[in-house]
């Protein structure tokens, strides 16, 4: 049997190659919200024994994508539109509270390496895990720079939430490939300016607009 191509990836300890592969398949609804994930299945399809996909899933339930239940085992998590709502605020809050921290500090590299992501958006074809990869990446770095830790943490599990949402609970909104590009173009055009509160005011309604 062939592995995903997440398992050849030889930078990341198996648990958490096996993690993305399942968070991977809950945002793109691959696996849908209240479906069963039995463990032995997972190990055979992947040709891997059991230890591992535990920990996997045990850090899933940690990000709240999966939920244990007793004697029946482990569940994709539903969805709260609510609890969505303020996922998108506490996100929006995080990067802009980045922004304020980065700004002053930003430089034609890093704005060059913003550039060099958005350039990889530009794809003919629509492929929405591999333009919310890049997506990802894009404000991934932007937390990054900030050197805090915490909000990288926090950061991350959110993204995993709001890219099942936009899949999940949005299957109308296809965003093509050139659009991807120049909303995120617009936002480094903006944090090129060094304008803080034009900054913020643009990222907190590039990230608030799916769920307004």
């Amino acid at each position: 049997m062939t592995r995903p191509k997440d398992m050849n990836d030889q930078s990341l300890p198996l648990k958490d190659k096996i993690k993305e592969i399942i968070r991977d398949e809950i945002i793109i609804n691959k696996l849908k919200p209240g479906d069963r994930i039995v463990e032995i299945e997972v190990a055979k399809r992947l040709g891997i024994s059991q230890v591992p996909v535990r920990e996997a899933l045990r850090g899933l339930e940690e990000e709240g994508l999966i939920r244990t239940v007793k004697y029946k085992g482990a569940f994709v998590t539903e969805i709260n539109k609510l609890e969505m709502y303020h996922i998108f605020s506490l996100r929006a809050s995080i990067e802009t509270n980045v922004i304020e921290i980065i700004t002053p500090n930003l430089t034609n590299k890093k704005i060059g390496e913003l550039y060099d992501i958005v350039e990889k958006m530009r794809r003919e074809e629509a492929d929405y895990l591999l333009q919310s990869r890049l997506d990802m990446q894009f404000h991934r770095t932007i937390i990054a720079w900030s050197e805090i830790e915490t909000y990288n943490r926090i950061w991350s599990m959110l993204n995993s939430h709001i890219q099942r949402y936009i899949t999940v609970l949005n299957p109308t909104i296809q965003i093509r490939p050139e659009e991807v590009y120049a909303y995120h173009l617009e936002l480094v055009e903006v944090l090129k300016q060094k304008d803080v509160q034009k900054s913020k005011e643009a990222f907190w309604e590039h990230i608030m607009k799916m769920v307004l």
